[in-house]
């Protein structure tokens, strides 16, 4: 796949894009089952098959095997699929200001003390000449 940014992804899109990163490649029949496990109204194959479709049209995975067989796999590694999401996120949301979309975190109480020790030793690391 080309250096070129991938389209954003909806929130149905990103949850299953989560899965197929976690347990590819994935069959039709696996991913229906992983996204029914925690809903009160399951989706059907067919609006899964949509979802999928729409995924591999906007270049996220790739679809592999025959029939009822079909299997998906992310085009992209998962680390760089999350950067590029934040990446847009950032601009469209935090009018590309990371310390808008880190200070709304923090505001809102969504980070927890592990976390903010954590991101602490990134941002030293970073003031040190550490990862650019």
């Amino acid at each position: 796949m080309s250096e070129k940014a991938l389209p954003a992804l909806s929130a149905a899109e990103q949850a299953l894009m989560d899965l197929i990163w976690k347990n590819q490649p994935a069959t039709v029949a696996g991913l229906l089952d992983l996204v029914n496990a925690k809903r009160e109204e399951p989706i059907t194959r067919n609006t899964l098959q949509t979802q999928l479709s729409r995924l591999e049209a906007k270049g996220w995975v790739t679809r592999g095997g025959e029939g009822r067989a079909l299997e998906y796999s992310a085009v992209v590694k998962e680390k760089k699929g999350r950067v590029g999401l934040l990446k847009d996120l950032k601009k469209r949301v935090f009018g590309g200001s990371a310390l808008s979309m880190m200070r709304c975190l923090v505001e809102e109480g969504g980070i927890s003390k592990s976390e903010i020790a954590e991101l602490r030793k990134l941002l030293d690391e970073q003031g040190k000449g550490g990862r650019q």
